[in-house]
């Protein structure tokens, strides 16, 4: 009898076949996000060239400053809104039973302006925007639409990546500036409802403490979390391949690959601006 028909099933399975195939996929991951970061770059020196040489159109920026400024907003806005609401709701009493009413806006504020407001902002634009350019765009690459554009020697770049972008440099520092306000609007309610601070102790508190830095590390996050958002949905959908499963793929990769790379830099802008403080 053949010795391969007697050799158990199990012999001929490799060594640890599942911890294999998560390493394969990871690998897999990190080389699409080095090819997707190289395009990244290649795209984003694209994008100032054409701006410094006013190769653009203003009213696809307009179309998409609108999309990303006016549409996303209301969600951006219950999103913070109920962040401050949440922070004076753990906060405001105990701060109150221990004599520092005075600080609660300051609090609530510090932590919407120079954290939450950047942050969730962005989530909701990722969850939104970017979700619908990253679909967008890998549609119209397996649908031959952007091979149309370059028929007609229309760069997709100029025409599909940079009005885009700069809507969302754009958009979120003023979606932030809004979004924080409501959040610290949303905790002076709270804390006046439940632990008794007033309207004016509140707001008295938010003035006092909140630097002119920090406005300004707020809206250089919103800046650079806009830029990081749409270029990479863009970059991703525009150089999708395959089917209509990839398109779904795609748009997956788009959101979660723009949520760890701005949670990282996240970090390092926070390390900038705040770490090193004596």
């Amino acid at each position: 009898m053949n010795k391969d028909m007697v050799t158990p099933q199990s012999e001929k399975l490799p060594l640890f076949p599942y911890t294999r195939k998560a390493l394969s996929a990871v690998k897999w991951e990190w080389r699409f996000l080095l090819n997707t970061l190289r395009s990244a770059v290649s795209y984003s020196v694209d994008v100032v060239h054409y701006i410094a040489s006013g190769q653009f159109s203003f009213r696809h920026f307009i179309q998409q400053l609108s999309f990303v400024g006016i549409d996303t907003l209301g969600i951006s806005l219950v999103m913070t809104t109920f962040a401050g609401m949440v922070i004076a709701l753990q906060i405001a009493k105990e701060m109150v039973k221990q004599g520092a009413g005075d600080y609660v806006g300051a609090l609530v504020s510090m932590a919407l302006i120079r954290e939450l407001a950047p942050i969730m902002t962005a989530f909701a634009v990722i969850a939104m925007a970017g979700s619908a350019y990253a679909a967008e765009l890998s549609t119209m690459k397996i649908t031959n639409q952007v091979s149309a554009l370059e028929v007609l020697h229309v760069s997709p770049v100029r025409y599909l990546v940079m009005p885009r972008v700069l809507a969302g440099i754009v958009a979120l520092p003023m979606m932030t500036v809004i979004t924080s306000f409501a959040g610290i609007i949303g905790g002076m309610i709270i804390s006046h409802l439940l632990a008794g601070v007033s309207f004016g102790q509140y707001l008295d508190s938010v003035w006092s403490q909140t630097e002119l830095k920090d406005i300004w590390a707020m809206l250089l996050k919103a800046g650079v979390f806009g830029f990081i958002v749409f270029m990479m949905s863009t970059t991703i959908g525009i150089n999708t391949r395959g089917g209509s499963k990839e398109v779904g793929l795609a748009t997956t990769r788009a959101v979660v690959w723009s949520f760890v790379l701005m949670a990282i830099l996240d970090y390092v802008l926070t390390f900038l601006v705040y770490g090193a403080r004596s």
